[in-house]
């Protein structure tokens, strides 16, 4: 029996969206430990953290080496056709993602653990949705003026989209944190080999296809 294209195409998606449902969220922070006995020790872990962090195609925002606090800029999860860039885990992950504007931000901390001779590394990776509030549409003209300030929201008032919009929090992403934290101690045993590097390493894939 042959099938046509979009029954096939039919098929794929409803095998995709078979137990798509949220990841629970984690249980506690996503915390190892990594062995620092120098202060060059400390200053190779901070910097693997920041290169495997741009590494996964995030812009650092803050860099707090005192303090042991790396801080991203929120990033646009990448959709189907960005093959270039990490593609987001678990499939519903996928298709939140490519159904709506989503940010990821990633905060790693890294602290003196109980020993004395360890750093504890703290990663934390935030979701944001993207929300416009609805405007007012009555008619054909007020539809060709729907993403203008000239139609106005469910409140009345006549706003900039800029001005409407907002940043929601879904929650966090435990299988990123899992993963950056896993190229972090990775790239920290590299830097340990090497010493610190001028130049960061090849994109750390932090999420792959579903």
């Amino acid at each position: 029996m042959r099938l046509s294209y979009a029954t096939i195409l039919l098929l794929t998606t409803a095998g995709l969206l078979v137990g798509c449902q949220a990841p629970p969220q984690p249980g506690g922070p996503t915390v190892d430990r990594a062995p620092t006995v120098t202060a060059e020790d400390r200053e190779r872990l901070f910097e693997a953290a920041c290169d495997t962090l741009r590494g996964s195609l995030f812009r650092l925002d803050r860099q707090d080496k005192v303090n042991g606090v790396i801080i991203t800029f929120p990033e646009t999860t990448s959709q189907w056709f960005e093959f270039w860039r990490p593609q987001p885990r678990t499939a519903y992950y996928w298709w939140e993602a490519n159904r709506q504007t989503i940010q990821r931000q990633v905060t790693v901390e890294l602290k003196p653990a109980d020993r004395a001779d360890e750093t504890s590394i703290d990663v934390r990776v935030d979701r944001l949705r993207y929300r416009l509030e609805e405007r007012q549409i009555d008619n054909a003209a007020a539809a060709m003026r729907l993403f203008s300030a000239d139609a106005p929201v469910e409140s009345g008032r006549l706003e900039k989209p800029s001005k409407t919009g907002q940043w929601i929090p879904l929650g966090r992403d435990g299988r990123m944190e899992t993963s950056l934290l896993s190229a972090i101690l990775a790239n920290y045993q590299k830097h340990l080999g090497s010493g610190i590097s001028n130049e960061p390493p090849a994109a750390t894939q932090a999420a792959d296809t579903p």
